[in-house]
């Protein structure tokens, strides 16, 4: 039952960043993966979102706010994202919906903002159906959730969830779906559960093509099939190290991925590239400090010239210092993340 016109509804949510080993690239249907990815959600790299909502029966009006100002780009992904959630939420028919969003971390740079910025919308969505209509019930909230925030943006169905997330179909994990994320935790080596991930900020801005951009020009990209082989066997091997506590295979696949990714997009047509030269001195540096002292250390990057260092929490000692003394300084102002894994 809609409340009376008079009532506004309000929820306030966040969702944290992923980080993608095995990398999504390429779409089918509606939103959904070409291929099976996995990741882990952050601690610290979080957007934060606020929504006020009020009943009226003149059609949805969407107001939309990004750290304070109105951002007029971004309401043609909400009100699609709003036509796609009508069936979940009813709501959504008509009213006026006031979002308001703001992040703990540079956004539009390849750090999967629209992951923690869609996920954390669809969570308050959610809490505000639940404040109309008190006896809505879905039978997996999870699920559900998962896959309202893949509506909006692919990779955002994996920040819904703490650790490590599986998405999309695959027959080694009977669960596995192209809809919705699952958590597969309890799959995972104690070695893992505490990595670290700092993230160099190589360049801040938004990124010179944009990823929706980059999945639809792999429908039709010469290496799309041999991609998709890639990334199924790529997505066993890492269930495997995962389960094994295998961090030699770990970085194997992250560093194959990473650098797989921004092959195809170099290989587009119109082929464009993401990484700054930064971006490839950093990666350098990193590659012979792990082979001078031989710890376990390794990166990827997502859809921008950013790099996430990955490596335990007892490496500490060792790598911040060589990030103080190599790595800041090929940073956009000097900028460093000192991110983690979530597990709650």
């Amino acid at each position: 039952m809609i409340a009376p016109e008079n009532n506004i509804f309000k929820a306030a949510t966040s969702a944290p960043s992923n980080i993608a080993i095995v990398k999504y690239w390429g779409k089918k249907g509606v939103q959904e993966p070409v291929n099976p990815s996995i990741s882990f959600t952050l601690s610290k790299s979080i957007t934060k979102t606020s929504i006020s909502y009020s009943h009226n029966d003149s059609g949805l009006s969407i107001d939309f706010l990004f750290e304070g100002r109105s951002k007029e780009a971004f309401i043609p992904k909400l009100k699609t994202l709003s036509e796609r959630l009508v069936k979940y939420l009813p709501f959504l028919e008509s009213g006026d919906l006031k979002i308001e969003s703001s992040n703990t971390f540079p956004h539009s740079s390849g750090i999967a903002s629209s992951a923690s910025s869609m996920a954390s919308i669809a969570r308050a969505l959610y809490n505000i159906q639940m404040q109309i209509t008190p006896n809505f019930k879905e039978a997996s909230k999870p699920a559900m959730i998962s896959e309202m925030a893949r509506l909006g943006s692919g990779s955002a169905c994996r920040s819904t969830m703490p650790g490590w997330v599986l998405w999309g179909e695959t027959p080694l994990v009977s669960n596995s779906h192209n809809h919705y994320g699952i958590s597969i935790n309890e799959s995972v080596h104690s070695v893992f559960n505490d990595l670290q991930d700092t993230i160099l900020v190589i360049r801040k801005g938004a990124k010179s093509v944009s990823s929706t951009t980059g999945h639809q020009l792999m429908d039709n990209h010469p290496y799309r099939d041999g991609r998709i082989k890639q990334a199924n066997k790529n997505i066993e091997l890492l269930l495997g190290a995962l389960k094994d506590g295998d961090f030699k295979t770990f970085s194997k696949v992250s560093e194959e991925e990473a650098l797989s990714l921004h092959g195809l997009m170099m290989s587009s047509s119109p082929a464009y590239t993401l990484m700054a030269p930064e971006s490839l001195r950093a990666i350098k540096r990193i590659i012979k400090f792990r082979e001078h002292h031989h710890i376990p250390l390794t990166f990827t990057l997502d859809a921008g010239p950013n790099i996430h260092l990955i490596y335990p929490k007892s490496q500490s000692k060792i790598v911040h210092p060589f990030i103080e003394e190599h790595l800041r300084v090929l940073c956009d102002n000097e900028e460093v993340i000192f991110d983690e894994i979530s597990l709650q």
